[in-house]
């Protein structure tokens, strides 16, 4: 990749030794302690393991789970306060530290930082139960897999991403009131073509380190990126151009825009047919564990680092060797991995089990 693409440098480990949790919605203000291999959260719904992850999602620089969540007036443990305090201590021996009241307050070793700062000293990628569905679902899902994965390796991506979003809005508005939206697509046509390319690369990334996956997807799995709206021209530039041409009658009509990056798609094909159309259900739940991986693989093949890995109820979907497949595989990557889960878990775990109960991390243990 090019255009602001960090280079591969030598592998390190990454993740946290302990994470502090102060007013963080339901969990008891303590420090916990983590494994630096497989973390499995358990207990019922609502005892308080997605509020872990969130808090771990929060302090690694991408905010809350749910995009555009408040992270305001949270549920305490009558501390008197508003203030939210998230503390993470990395293997590597930095002190993260977020403040929450009106805005976020982002430290690192007591310096402040930006949330792309933080990102870049802890990579981390996180999955939650919609993920599951990459294959036959949304392609918000696709899309965001893939952001995901270029805003941990394109420092300017995310930057950049939000720029183009905040523009398509502002079109939306002209189209809205009927007014021409020409200036609106000249903004928008430099930064549409340059997430383009760096789509491009990073689809291409991922069919890379999806080879070799044969356990998880005993079918050849390919992937092609689908421009929203276009296909006019192989050139990212004209292709944007012509695209708006053609559907400007409809953009007027329909009054939001449907040409560019916000309208993408991943094509995954199983052979020479849609995966959607192709796999069992097993065998697609299969392939979006194979898809997280191939991710979590493209992370450490271009910056050199393990991304730390949370996993909200993705096992949920897979039968029991499917889940033994998830875990070995996460084993064999010696990456720092939270996985949280509702169900019980009577397989071995190779790793750490901690039980979770109203807010509380009550046990932890080897299975």
């Amino acid at each position: 990749m090019n255009s602001g693409c960090l280079i591969r440098s030598k592998t390190e480990r990454m993740g946290f030794s302990r994470v502090r949790f102060n007013n963080f919605k339901n969990l008891e203000p303590r420090e916990m302690r983590w494994s630096p291999g497989l973390n499995l959260l358990t207990g019922e719904n609502g005892a308080g393991k997605t509020n872990i992850l969130e808090g771990i999602n929060i302090v690694s620089g991408w905010g809350p789970l749910e995009r555009g969540a408040k992270t305001l007036s949270m549920p305490t443990w009558g501390s008197g306060s508003s203030e939210v305090q998230l503390t993470g201590e990395l293997e590597s021996g930095g002190i993260i530290r977020v403040k929450i009241s009106r805005r976020y307050m982002l430290r690192l070793d007591d310096k402040s930082v930006t949330a792309a700062d933080l990102r870049w000293n802890i990579p981390v990628l996180t999955f939650l139960p919609d993920d599951m569905s990459i294959v036959e679902g949304s392609s918000a899902f696709r899309r965001r897999l893939l952001d995901m994965l270029l805003a941990l390796i394109v420092p300017s991506y995310a930057m950049r991403l939000a720029e183009y979003r905040r523009g398509v809005r502002q079109k939306a508005v002209f189209l809205k009131r009927g007014m021409p939206a020409m200036i609106a697509d000249r903004a928008l046509l430099p930064l549409a073509a340059w997430i383009w390319r760096m789509r491009i690369e990073g689809v291409k990334l991922l069919s890379s380190c999806l080879e070799g996956m044969s356990e998880l997807t005993p079918v050849k799995i390919t992937l092609s990126l689908k421009r929203g709206g276009a296909g006019f021209d192989d050139d990212c530039e004209n292709d944007y151009a012509k695209a708006v041409i053609a559907n400007r009658g409809r953009e007027a009509a329909v009054k939001f825009p449907v040409v560019g990056p916000h309208r993408d798609d991943i094509i995954i094909m199983a052979g020479e047919r849609l995966a959607s159309e192709a796999l069992s259900r097993g065998l697609r739940r299969r392939t979006a564990i194979a898809m997280m991986l191939a991710a979590a693989d493209g992370v450490k093949r271009k910056i050199g680092r393990d991304p730390v890995l949370l996993l909200d109820e993705v096992t949920a979907e897979l039968d029991s060797s499917g889940r033994t497949l998830l875990f070995e595989s996460l084993l064999s990557r010696e990456t720092q991995v939270f996985a949280a889960t509702a169900e019980p878990f009577v397989e071995k775990f190779p790793g750490l089990i901690h039980r979770v109960s109203e807010g509380r991390v009550t046990e932890s243990y080897e299975n």
